[in-house]
Order: C-alpha cells, then sequence, then structure tokens
C-alpha cells in the first residue's frame, strides 16, 4: 500500500509491514493502529477489495475561487437605519434581527422611564424653590448612558447589516 487509503470514513496510512495508522477523515477526532487483518475488515465492512490510492490532480489554476464579496449591502443597511434590526431580518438571520429589535425596545422603556423620573424630580425643584436632588441627577445622567447605548446599538445594527453578519 503506498501513500494514503480511503476506506469509507477512515484514511489508513501503511507504518511497517504489519502495522496500518486507520484516522476517521470526517472531521471528528479518532484513530487507532490495527494490522492487516484489521484493514481487511475495514474493507469488507465498506466493500472495497483492492487497495486504492487517491491523489488530487487540480492544479492551482483549476481550483474553485472562494467568493470574496468584499461590498457590503446599503439597502440593509438603510432598512436598518429606519427600523433597527429590519436588515438582519431581511438578511434572514431572524435572531440577530429580534435581539437587536428587543433591545432597542428595552433601551426605548429605560429611556422613558428614566426622563419621567428626572421630570418628576425637576418639577419638584421648581415647586420647591431648590436645586435639582441626587435621584434627579442620577436619572439625568442614566439618561444620557441609555442614550449613548441607543446610538451604539443603532451604529452596530447598521453596519452589521451592511456587512451581512460577517
Amino acid at each position: 500500500m503506498f501513500g494514503v487509503e480511503r476506506i469509507g470514513q477512515y484514511d489508513v496510512r501503511k507504518m511497517d509491514d504489519n502495522r496500518y495508522a486507520v484516522a476517521l477523515n470526517n472531521g471528528n477526532l479518532g484513530a487507532f493502529v490495527t494490522d492487516k487483518a484489521g484493514v481487511e475488515e475495514l474493507r469488507q465492512k465498506y466493500n472495497r477489495e483492492t487497495d486504492t490510492v487517491e491523489f488530487s490532480t487540480m492544479k492551482a489554476e483549476e481550483a474553485p475561487e472562494k467568493e470574496t464579496n468584499k461590498g457590503g449591502n446599503w439597502g440593509k443597511a438603510i432598512a436598518s437605519t429606519f427600523i433597527t434590526g429590519l436588515g438582519q431580518l431581511c438578511d434572514g438571520r431572524v435572531k440577530d434581527g429580534l435581539v437587536d429589535i428587543g433591545t432597542d425596545a428595552a433601551l426605548g422603556l429605560t429611556a422613558f422611564g428614566l426622563k419621567l423620573g428626572y421630570a418628576n424630580a425637576f418639577v419638584k425643584a421648581v415647586q420647591n424653590g431648590t436645586k435639582l436632588g441626587l435621584g434627579g441627577k442620577a436619572a439625568a445622567i442614566g439618561l444620557a448612558l441609555t442614550a449613548g447605548a441607543f446610538v451604539a446599538n443603532k451604529i452596530h445594527t447598521i453596519v452589521d447589516a451592511y456587512k451581512g453578519g460577517k
């Protein structure tokens, strides 16, 4: 036997006179060493009667080219500009689109709650003629952070829709 023999899902290599290295070739990990009788059992199992060696005769020029789509999809990016996650949904990535829509909705609800808290603290401060309290300041800071997260999520969604999840 010369080189590598493929028997079913195994690659068989001759190590010496009566030892053969057998390894899985289906992407899983697994290998063992056997004798000529073990190789014959594999051949019978997979209906292979003789030694065969498979060599690739494909030249580098004939090899199939990989797709190099360097351009993005502006239509999906524009869709995500108007409705967060719509570009992902159009791309068939439903889970990513729903996550982006859910994040957008959660940030919107958080901002709404913080806005109400800030407005309430501001009105009380004006009615009492005092400065804005710690709760009002915390609500204003939280509102600013939430607005930043909202913008970051929007930018991420647009870029992700343009690149197609790459």
